[in-house]
């Protein structure tokens, strides 16, 4: 009897043994591993919550609508039931332009871009870069009055006929000759004073020209003394030295979520300037583009939106473990841009990210350029071109109790 019992005891001993060793494999083995995949995929929510983030902002800046739009960002992964795991927390937090180090600038030689309103009558108009406003504007109708203008991408022809009623005869033809509008648009009596808006869609000139202009143009005019072409919008004025943003928009604030993992690889996500920037202890990239839009035409063109985040006093932060929103708001756009041989100036403290990104782009669009990298920034210069930027100003939020 004694042996038997013995024996149970023995048998009970290698069981718990094994039921032991089991458990020390499964906690410093498996659990670390399934753990890191845990906070591993708790990483990848997070990029994914900073797509979301980016493309609502890019939604507002494009619309500069003022409704607001809420996203929310996860800190931290839970740990695992019935094993000895640590949880891993994370803190999200709204930088100021002071504490975040991002700038973005334009200097350089060349002409500035100026918002314009001209009376074109008899004449030439240089450097023209979009259009506002685009007519005509007759101050006393007459018998014989004429109104034409010329562009390599158009050619526009306004006759009168008649005495005493007298028809408005309006012509356009795009820059290979093709009539686009052709018919008579007024019929008045003389003295009249009329306005003609060449935008208007029924003339064609604004769907079949506009899409196809590539600025900046020269316009020439020669009209009739009874009135003359209004043109208001942007054009590049005289030859003089660049330099946009200015100083107290150029500092932008971003948002940045760090992670405190006990496994996994801890990573940064940051938010700035319109790019998401990933941030680990090998270097950085950028995994969601700023908004950049690239042209390889004779004069190359580059368009820039440039996202200043600015914090709301007491909303500027969370830390440790939960799922908290962001809300963000459009307040204003600043717009500047210049043609000539110009240097576009970048600090960051991510400047590798953005050198790899501009290089990519950049010899994907076929630009000629030069770029060089120092100590927290790029520069990027170009010979005879055009840079328009718009800077953006969002305000954002986080956590609820929404502050107006």
């Amino acid at each position: 009897m004694n042996n038997k019992g013995q024996v149970g005891i023995i048998v009970a001993i290698l069981v718990i043994s094994l039921l032991v060793a089991v458990l020390v494999i499964i906690q410093t083995y498996y659990v670390p591993q399934w753990m890191k995949d845990r906070e591993a995929e708790h990483m990848d929510v997070v990029a994914n919550q900073f797509a979301s983030l980016k493309y609502s902002i890019d939604l507002q800046a494009m619309e500069r609508s003022s409704s607001p739009l809420i996203n929310s960002v996860t800190l931290g992964s839970k740990e695992l039931p019935y094993f000895i795991s640590s949880r891993a927390f994370g803190s999200l937090q709204i930088l100021s332009s002071s504490e975040s180090n991002f700038s973005i600038s334009v200097s350089g030689s060349g002409r500035n871009l100026e918002h314009f309103y001209h009376k074109l009558q008899n004449g030439n108009l240089s450097h023209v870069n979009s259009f506002e406003t685009f007519g005509i504007w007759i101050d006393d109708l007459e018998s014989g009055d004429y109104y034409n203008a010329i562009s390599p991408y158009f050619n526009i022809s306004l006759t009168t006929s008649g005495s005493s009623d007298i028809s408005l005869n309006l012509l356009i033809k795009n820059g290979s000759g093709n009539t686009i509008f052709n018919g008579v648009i007024y019929v008045g009596k003389a003295g009249e004073i009329k306005w003609i808006d060449l935008l208007d869609s029924i003339y064609n000139f604004s769907l079949q020209i506009m899409p196809h202009i590539q600025f900046p143009i020269n316009i020439t005019a020669n009209c009739s003394n009874n009135g003359s072409f209004i043109i208001r919008g942007y054009r590049y004025g005289n030859i003089g030295t660049v330099s946009f943003p200015p100083l107290y928009l150029r500092r932008m604030g971003e948002i940045k979520y760090s992670s405190e993992n006990a496994y996994f690889v801890n990573q940064n996500y940051i938010y700035e300037g319109g790019a998401v920037v990933l941030e680990q202890h090998t270097g950085s990239s950028i995994i969601y583009p700023p908004l950049i839009h690239l042209e390889n035409s004779t004069i190359p063109y580059i368009n820039i939106t440039a996202v200043d985040i600015v914090g709301i006093q007491g909303k500027t932060g969370a830390a440790g473990y939960g799922t908290y929103p962001i809300r963000t708001n459009y307040s204003s756009t600043y717009h500047a841009g210049a043609i000539g041989n110009l240097t576009l100036t970048i600090y960051t403290k991510y400047a590798d990210a953005w050198e790899k990104y501009m290089n990519t782009t950049l010899n994907a669009s076929g630009l000629s350029y030069t770029l060089t990298r120092g100590n927290g920034y790029i520069q990027i210069n170009f010979n005879n071109a055009r840079i328009e930027m718009d800077v953006v100003k969002i305000y954002a939020q986080i956590g609820p109790g929404w502050v107006v």
